[in-house]
């Protein structure tokens, strides 16, 4: 299993840009990819800022997921409402 903790904060002007585009993103990884993983986004307890929990049955999964048309389109547009860069977390199972 291939998990990753992902924060983020958001410009306050583009909160709305952001969650819009993030939720067409998870309908086309919804739609599209058959592995069994979580793909989760929530709001975080700071003003602006979001948590994602993404977890791929393998790394193998999460570069599909990465090298998909969907994903590629949508990555620019959701970099720009950042407020300074994400902070990425591999996670490891131990289960």
């Amino acid at each position: 299993m291939f998990s990753m903790l992902i924060r983020l904060k958001v410009q306050a002007d583009k909160a709305t840009e952001f969650e819009t585009l993030v939720s067409r993103l998870v309908s086309d990884i919804r739609a599209n990819e058959p592995e069994p993983k979580t793909y989760e986004v929530r709001r975080g307890a700071e003003p602006h800022s979001y948590v994602y929990f993404i977890s791929f049955t393998d790394e193998a999964a999460h570069q599909r997921y990465a090298d998909a048309a969907y994903h590629r389109n949508a990555a620019p547009a959701i970099l720009a409402c950042l407020d300074g860069d994400p902070v990425y977390e591999t996670l490891q199972s131990f289960y």
